[in-house]
């Protein structure tokens, strides 16, 4: 019997010994598990995840047992689900949360994030459609960067996406556009170090998703990662690489299905420029 198989069947007896309660949104009720709380939580830290990866990773490759709770978190109007087509022959599918779903996780998540200096946000709905498989695949990039440093010992406390940066980065610039250009470039510096990022060229890049964690010694730490299409242009990664972000690149087949894995090679390279 393969590991798989047997972490398969970990995840069926872990839901079978479950029990379901209704839990109240406003005036809305909905019945649920525990598990069904991490799933929703997964897929909404994320915003958007391929439904074959979260069988994969979240479900220990136990498909069936992902369908039976989706259907019935889809069934209540808390997880969306949608087929898109990807290139010529690709089809994605994908899911998110729907604003009940979104509400209900953090209705039941305050209790462990009151405390945090930074409790982790969670999003509902889709974006930009055409983005749709980039962002799908960022949290196939966490499983790989995740299984990094927990082989190290470190554990995982929160992931940022670039949505999060955006709100923290934009909005302060966005009101010190009538200053003069060398008080807007130490506003810049100031905004880029309370967040942790870098100024490239006059820009602060901002990285698709960074990792939170625990190393092994108890200290807190973070990384930083891109994940580069086909569309990059070699400038484009130069500059993500000098703000110190792990490069992983995605690429599609025929099929138009997308792997992901970490550009070594073109990071050490970039980073020796």
């Amino acid at each position: 019997m393969t590991r798989g198989l047997d972490e398969s069947r970990d995840v069926e007896a872990r839901d079978a010994g479950e029990r379901a309660e209704y839990l109240r949104v406003g005036h809305a009720r909905f019945l649920v598990r525990p598990s069904d709380i991490e799933t929703m939580e997964t897929i909404g830290k994320f915003r958007t995840v391929a439904s074959e990866d979260l069988a994969r990773f979240h479900f220990k490759g136990n498909a069936s047992c992902m369908d039976g709770r989706l259907r019935e978190l889809v069934g209540q109007g808390l997880v969306g689900r949608r087929t898109l087509q990807i290139g010529r022959a690709g089809r994605l599918e994908v899911l998110f949360l729907t604003k009940q779903g979104q509400r209900l996780v953090k209705q039941e998540r305050h209790r462990d994030d009151s405390q945090k200096r930074d409790p982790q946000a969670v999003y509902a709905g889709l974006k930009k459609i055409a983005e749709i498989a980039h962002d799908a695949a960022i949290y196939r990039m966490y499983q790989v960067e995740a299984a990094r440093i927990v082989k190290l010992e470190g554990r995982v406390r929160r992931v940022v996406l670039d949505y999060e940066f955006k709100k923290r980065v934009y909005s302060p610039l966005a009101k010190a556009r009538g200053l003069p250009p060398e008080e807007y470039r130490k506003l810049q510096d100031e905004v880029a170090r309370d967040n942790g990022l870098a100024v490239v060229d006059g820009k602060i890049l901002l990285p698709d998703l960074r990792i939170e964690y625990e190393t092994r010694e108890g200290e807190m730490a973070r990384v930083d990662l891109e994940l580069a299409t086909d569309h990059y242009k070699p400038g484009q990664l130069r500059d993500k690489a000098r703000a110190g972000f792990r490069i992983y690149r995605m690429a599609q087949d025929r099929s138009g299905s997308s792997k992901v894995w970490e550009d070594r090679e073109l990071t050490a390279e970039i980073l020796s420029l």
